[in-house]
């Protein structure tokens, strides 16, 4: 199992082992560079050991908080002091870190394991149960590499997939093995199982008392708090710049308290997105050693490499890029920065935009069918906005985060969507209903930082750039910022049909003006050219394959069917053929176990 997640550290690995317990542990040596931080790290006492990926920010004040209280350290490193931590507060030490994490402890005197994720669940973590025990790791290959562990496909799991483009947790593709959510913890011994969840984000919008130039000062002084803690570490940090304005701000305010030039990163992509210029102007603006590259990747070869990495399909057309940034950055730093998490909190994103501005007119138009929702040219677009002007917000919302169920029921097999079981949890409709939240135009920015964020780019991100040994941290996740930002009102996070508001008005301080004008952000890979011509042939032969008859998921003519719309060009079906085959090609190197060099056989 350790072998599995070498990627994860190779600085040094290790493993302890007593009766019928065992721990493993990769490091990437961050803080502490000496033997001294090696883990499985055991108390002085022997009565606990653990194992921890991630980083604690908050370290040096816990370390001397359990001084005071006679704990006695042989280390320099945030690993032993979760470990005295433990032992001094038991599960509630977990709220006492400031910091992003999966760790697990064995409690001997208790003869029970504690295994514990970060609030935003930044760190993965899954186990599942064999007979008898439990087995639990940082990817889910490492609970596959155990010998008493079979690979069987969740069928729930693949409806859900079809239906948002990730796995949602608790669950994954694979049957048996789950994931801990964000901001809980589990307890594992001879009185049973017990998960319990320790911090939830909630959209309080009771605000402070200030007013709006009061509380922009606030927003600073915590940013600043949050970026300047999360440059900890013995090792350089540098930071991935998109030219966007969350990663430019996290770069900017980086570049004020790190003690030389910020190594920067950032990528374009022939054909598709390219926000090289920008990325350009912000790091001469800060005045950071910045690297940029095209990239041009032979997606035939890349993608099942992408694929074994994720171990779970995802579809997110910016996987590519973030594993292809995180290759560049690796020989230049171990740690990274990003600016992941400002669009959650701040609503934006442009489904949530839209759901949330677009006026409300009289009458309700039901298109039939679905084909609609994908028509090319003005039609189409008259359709959609027809669509959402006499729908609601709900409606809106949903038409862009989940694909219908009347696709897919066309897209799949009548007796796979028989085997579906109701999908773990509520679904996009019934979190709308939960959300919590006081002012409810937040609910959707609830869904984003509570399901796509964790489930979607927090998983991306992990596993594209530990794929390469480098360490992302979030700042703008840091939980003690978050709670903050979750407690304004919602008119200065979202205002005049625009998110960020209050973090615009911030990014003014730091940034030149042409990265604050409005634009289409994001990083996209031209799926819809690829798909009509240099991948055309491979996919169809992909749709064509025995492999892809016997998957028993999709009906095979429906998937050509798809391309041949798609390649008439009256609809644009790019993205939903993507998510196909990302699928096929998940199952072939996950179920059948092929090579990566068969992954695109047409057998």
């Amino acid at each position: 199992m350790v072998p599995e997640l070498r990627h994860r550290g190779p600085d040094a690995n290790g493993t302890w082992v007593s009766g019928e317990t065992a721990l493993g542990h990769t490091r990437l040596a961050i803080i502490d560079l000496t033997a001294a931080g090696s883990q499985p790290m055991v108390s002085a006492d022997g009565r606990c050991v653990l194992v921890f990926n991630g980083e604690i920010y908050n370290y040096r004040e816990l370390r001397h908080e359990l001084q005071q209280q006679g704990e006695r350290f042989h280390s320099a490193s945030d690993t032993e002091v979760i470990l005295h931590g433990y032992r001094r507060w038991g599960t509630d030490a977990v709220a006492k870190l400031r910091g992003m994490f999966s760790l697990a402890v064995w409690d001997g005197a208790r003869q029970q394991l504690f295994l514990a994720r970060d609030r935003m669940g930044i760190k993965p973590l899954f186990y599942s149960f064999l007979d008898p025990g439990l087995v639990f790791g940082s990817e889910i290959k490492a609970l596959l590499a155990h010998p008493d562990h079979r690979r069987a496909m969740n069928p729930a799991a693949v409806n859900a997939y079809l239906e948002l483009g990730y796995v949602p947790g608790p669950m994954t593709i694979f049957e048996g093995i789950h994931s801990l959510g964000p901001g809980s913890w589990l307890v594992y011994g001879e009185q049973g199982l017990k998960i319990q969840r320790y911090w939830t984000p909630q959209f309080t919008g009771n605000g402070t008392g200030g007013r709006e130039p009061e509380l922009l000062e606030q927003l600073d002084q915590r940013l600043n708090d949050a970026v300047k803690s999360h440059l900890v570490a013995d090792v350089p940090v540098g930071a991935f710049l998109s030219g966007g304005i969350d990663s430019s701000l996290v770069c900017a305010v980086a570049q004020r308290h790190a003690p030389e030039p910020l190594h920067t990163f950032t990528i374009g992509f022939g054909g598709g997105g390219d926000e090289r210029r920008y990325a350009r102007s912000v790091a001469a603006h800060i005045g950071s050693n910045h690297h940029e590259t095209l990239a041009a990747p032979d997606i035939v070869a890349e993608l099942p490499r992408l694929v074994k990495h994720l171990e779970q399909p995802l579809f997110d057309n910016s996987a590519l890029p973030t594993h292809l940034v995180s290759q560049a950055a690796h020989p230049h730093v171990k740690v990274v920065l990003s600016g992941d998490g400002g669009d959650e909190p701040f609503a934006g994103y442009e489904w949530t935009r839209l759901a949330l501005s677009l006026p409300r007119a009289p009458g309700s138009w039901q298109p039939a069918g679905w084909r609609w929702a994908y028509r090319s040219g003005a039609a189409g677009l008259a359709q959609r906005l027809a669509y959402d002007l006499t729908h609601s917000a709900d409606d809106r919302y949903q038409r862009r985060v989940c694909v219908s169920a009347a696709l897919r029921s066309w897209l799949c097999r009548p007796e796979f969507l028989a085997s579906c079981t109701d999908m773990p949890g509520p679904s996009t409709a019934g979190l709308l209903d939960l959300a919590l939240v006081r002012d409810r135009r937040d609910r959707f920015a609830f869904i984003d930082l509570c399901r796509y964020l964790p489930d979607d780019v927090l998983f991306k991100v992990d596993r594209m750039s530990m794929a390469h040994s480098l360490e992302v941290r979030v700042p703008l996740l840091d939980h003690l910022l978050l709670e903050w930002v979750l407690s304004l009102p919602f008119g200065l996070r979202f205002r005049h049909g625009r998110g960020k508001y209050l973090l615009r008005q911030l990014a003014a301080r730091y940034l030149p003006a042409e990265v604050l004008t409005p634009r289409k952000q994001g990083f996209t890979i031209p799926i819809g050219r690829w798909l009509r011509g240099e991948l055309h042939d491979r996919v169809d032969a992909l749709f064509r394959s025995p492999s892809f008859e016997r998957r028993g998921v999709i009906r095979p003519q429906a998937a050509r069917d798809l391309m041949g719309m798609h390649c008439s060009r009256r609809y644009e079906f790019g993205h939903r053929i993507w998510q196909i085959v990302l699928l096929e090609m998940w199952a072939r190197i996950w179920l059948d176990q092929r090579g990566l060099d068969e992954a695109w056989s047409s057998e």
